[in-house]
């Protein structure tokens, strides 16, 4: 038999009780509430990212930018060795472009049906093209025998005749181009943001010399010895990476062939060690990968003719 006393203790437990599970449901249904836009936003961002990633694989593909309204357009260009495509904007039917951000990739060429002519004309053509890019640059700077640059000018460029190029300092460059009839040495601590080098003789990298983007091409070898940094393409008869010298991805390091016993290897011959960022070993040299371990077959760069092939994302 309940006292009297306890009848008095439950009612106001029950009218507790009631009263949290209103509260608790008034809270659960406003949250709910909440998570609505936050719901739409993410399958927003979602289906904007497949679009965009669709639109890229649409272009490796052949498509041109454009050819489906409801993907966002594609813009591809050179970066480094590579291409560089992305997709900027999604853009609904009727072509107006919602800006989300860009989803950017890497891209080389599949070797896959690359023959010995496609992969030695694309070295020939790239190599052309820097000497003509570089004898633009330094048209109206003729430079005669050696020269040596001991600290960092305005601008530090120029076509060096019958003679040798020298960088040694320890200054910050936003830009360097020389087309060098002889050799070329590099060294000390200097960082270039560019560094365009063509050279008739050996190119040697010494000490900490950092580059963010470095095209070098050369008749001779390239060796980098030290705590050399840089990013970006060289092609050399041979190379040599020592000590600590290190290319960062995106890099392609190629040797373009010398003579060995009379017989020209047509794929050129690998020297030094494999110092290149997520180093993937070529016939022809290193190509730096983000993540080789998922690359089933090597890239090689892009300006050679074949199929492209996303390598890694920006």
């Amino acid at each position: 038999m309940v006292r009297p006393s306890s009848r008095g203790f439950v009612l106001p437990l029950v009218a507790v009780l009631l009263l949290s599970l209103t509260l608790l449901f008034t809270t659960l249904l406003k949250s709910a509430g909440h998570m609505n836009p936050v719901y739409a936003r993410f399958k927003s961002d979602f289906e904007n990212f497949y679009k965009a990633e669709s639109a890229v694989l649409l272009h490796l593909q052949g498509f041109p930018s454009g050819y489906y309204p409801e993907l966002p357009p594609v813009q591809a260009e050179p970066f480094g060795p590579w291409e560089k495509i992305c997709a900027s904007a999604v853009a609904d039917s009727s072509g107006k472009a919602l800006g989300v951000g860009e989803l950017c990739f890497v891209a080389g060429t599949e070797p896959h049906g690359v023959s010995y002519w496609d992969w030695t004309n694309g070295m020939s053509a790239y190599r052309a093209d820097l000497e003509k890019r570089l004898q633009e640059m330094t048209a109206e700077k003729d430079l005669y025998g050696n020269k040596r640059y001991f600290q960092a000018e305005p601008s530090l460029s120029g076509a060096i005749h019958h003679g040798d190029l020298e960088m040694d300092f320890d200054d910050a460059v936003p830009s360097a181009n020389f087309w060098v009839e002889g050799t070329a040495l590099v060294r000390g601590k200097a960082h270039f943001d560019t560094l365009r080098l063509f050279t008739s003789g050996d190119v040697v990298f010494q000490g900490e010399v950092s580059v963010d983007y470095l095209e070098l091409v050369s008749r001779g070898s390239f060796r980098a010895e030290g705590d050399v940094r840089f990013r970006g393409m060289v092609l050399a008869s041979s190379f040599q990476l020592r000590d600590r010298a290190h290319g960062a991805y995106p890099t392609a390091v190629v040797a373009t062939g010398q003579e060995v016993f009379g017989i020209n290897l047509p794929w050129g011959e690998i020297l030094g060690s494999a110092a290149v960022e997520g180093a993937v070993e070529t016939p022809g040299g290193f190509l730096g990968a983000e993540h080789p371990e998922k690359v089933e077959r090597t890239i090689l760069p892009a300006f050679i003719e074949g199929k492209r092939k996303i390598w890694g994302r920006l």
